[in-house]
């Protein structure tokens, strides 16, 4: 770990690196990730966006404003949104060997998108032994739509892609977790009959609730569906911390319509506050973002907390840095204080990080076209034991990953 930090400090800071200049649009696919054998929530959120940004540059490109926004309107609620929610929560089921059925709304009775197929023995199992994961199981989509948002948010920061692809899915995103989390101020009674045939279930039905049912009583009598009766008062009162905390969310510029604030010189500022839940309670963030003709940069204040303890953190993102014209460098360094082994009640502090590196190299002969070259994008993330959202690994772990990334100019 330490000597990855270092390399990263030494390439960041020792070459007169300068940034990339040109607004070339990159398009990345991460074709590798680990710990997973299949794939990844950061796996499935790059190539997602990736693609959903080409697209609708080029249905922006064929139609009127007006008519792009009713096809992606269209589209987000009949499947987008509900490929990429399925597809966290499914990642988390694959990174425990546990195989499951995504299914869509429209060929279900339920009306809405669940993951199917997992028996309740595997994840009584997985709650027994791995609480936080489980837990995590209940939050993944939004987990997912969180660093869906902050990519964007990225992106959209650093001029590196235009608001009129990205306004959409933005919103999307953002107002979606405010929904789910806002809506835990509204006592309705929800659903909490199970299918008879247990493949037939959802895995965690009410995400929210559920999530809050667990981490105070892991060792309840086993069922998987969460009314707002099947909640105990001291519960009740954390999903109302959890439904006005949620309004933190709405403290987000681009949600109004204002990407960033230019000053006179040229620089470009902006901010997003946010908050979501986490394996074991809760989080409230301050994004702060930064682009110069020599930088860019992310930075972020992080406060979790569980029962009742806050442990605060911290990270930073300098992107798109180019020590050689072959190569390009994004490097995020995260310091946390989390409670120990992830536990909801505890009052004691583990302290932790993670370094996560990207070197993109290019070659411009690969695609013989003046005005599209690619990348050969190589990763890899070192962490100690903590919860990093869109990281799959929980505990002490260091991994590699590989894509590419097409350019267009």
């Amino acid at each position: 770990m330490k000597n990855i930090l270092f390399f990263t400090l030494f390439v960041v800071f020792s070459f007169p690196c300068r940034l990339y200049a040109q607004q070339d649009m990159e398009y990345s696919l991460l074709l590798f990730d680990t710990p997973t054998t299949l794939y990844t929530m950061r796996q499935s959120n790059e190539n997602y966006l990736s693609v959903y940004r080409y697209a609708t540059r080029k249905l922006n490109n064929a139609m009127s404003p007006l008519y792009s926004m009713l096809i992606q309107a269209d589209l987000h609620i009949l499947f987008l949104s509900h490929i990429t929610h399925n597809a966290a929560r499914q990642s988390i089921l694959v990174g425990e060997g546990v195989s499951s059925t995504s299914v869509p709304h429209f060929i279900n009775e339920k009306k809405w998108p669940y993951i199917g197929g997992v028996r309740d023995a595997d994840l009584q199992r997985l709650r027994d032994t791995k609480l936080p994961t489980y837990i995590r199981l209940h939050l993944g989509a939004l987990e997912s739509d969180y660093a869906l948002s902050l990519r964007a948010n990225s992106l959209l920061s650093w001029n590196r892609e235009e608001i009129s692809v990205l306004r959409f899915e933005y919103m999307m995103r953002q107002w979606t977790r405010f929904i789910f989390y806002f809506g835990e101020l509204i006592r309705s009674e929800g659903k909490n009959a199970e299918e008879a045939d247990e493949l037939d279930r959802d895995i965690t039905g009410d995400e929210v609730r559920g999530a809050i049912r667990h981490l105070h009583r892991p060792e309840m009598e086993f069922h998987r569906y969460t009314a707002y009766s099947d909640l105990t008062p001291e519960e009740q009162q954390f999903a109302k911390r959890v439904g006005r905390r949620s309004l933190i969310n709405l403290l987000d510029p681009v949600l109004w319509f204002q990407n960033g604030f230019r000053s006179k010189s040229g620089n470009k500022v902006n901010f997003m506050l946010a908050y979501n839940m986490a394996p074991f309670g809760d989080f409230i963030d301050q994004h702060f973002w930064l682009m110069t003709r020599t930088l860019n940069l992310h930075f972020y204040l992080r406060e979790y907390e569980n029962r009742r303890t806050w442990f605060p953190a911290a990270g930073a993102t300098l992107a798109n840095v180019q020590p050689f014209s072959w190569m390009m460098l994004d490097a995020t360094l995260h310091g946390w204080q989390q409670p120990q082994n992830l536990d909801f009640n505890t009052t004691k502090r583990r302290y932790g990080g993670a370094v996560d590196v990207t070197l993109k190299f290019f070659d411009k002969t690969f695609i013989k076209d003046r005005n599209i070259y690619a990348s050969l994008n190589l990763g890899i993330v070192a962490k100690t034991q903590g919860y990093l959202p869109e990281e799959m690994a929980m505990e002490s772990h260091v991994g590699g990953r590989f894509g590419l990334s097409i350019w267009f100019k």
